[in-house]
């Protein structure tokens, strides 16, 4: 059987059509529960939680200008505190206070954080709404463990 012309474009361009068809079912195909899973990978590491017998607190202090964040029964061997405080301000938006602690087998620490920004003696004081987050990470010779809460100042 021989094709005209016209049947053989026809004929091409329907595979042509098919093909592509299957590429963008192939490329836009929905994702299947197991790749959609919130598992680790392999290569990632879990981070653990601080043990419940460390006690941690944020007080408000200064009219609302500054907290003072208390941890008590810091683990044997921590070498380091990293917090960070998160909160939301009525003007700036998302703000919040980064930093590090340094530690020499002290069991309690105490730190007054300035929630806002200084720069030459003056400050600048956000006006906190609702709750500041509070995350911090230990890390000692058990690895890194981590904390995460939620406070009303």
């Amino acid at each position: 059987m021989k094709l005209t012309k016209t049947q053989f474009y026809m004929i091409g361009s329907g595979i042509v059509a098919l093909i592509l068809l299957l590429a963008f079912l192939f490329v836009f195909r929905p994702k299947n529960e197991k790749q959609l899973s919130a598992e680790p990978s392999p290569t990632s590491a879990v981070i653990l939680t601080i043990d419940s017998s460390v006690v941690i607190d944020l007080i408000s202090s200064g009219g609302g200008k500054e907290a003072i964040l208390t941890i008590s029964n810091i683990p044997d061997s921590t070498v380091s505190i990293d917090y960070e405080l998160s909160y939301q301000t009525k003007q700036q938006g998302l703000q919040g206070v980064i930093g590090t602690i340094t530690l020499d087998n002290e069991k309690e620490y105490e730190k007054k954080l300035t929630l806002g920004t200084c720069s030459s003696g003056s400050c600048v004081y956000h006006q906190v709404e609702g709750m500041v987050r509070v995350s911090l990470k230990f890390t000692g010779n058990y690895g890194d463990k981590i904390f995460e809460k939620e406070y009303k100042i």
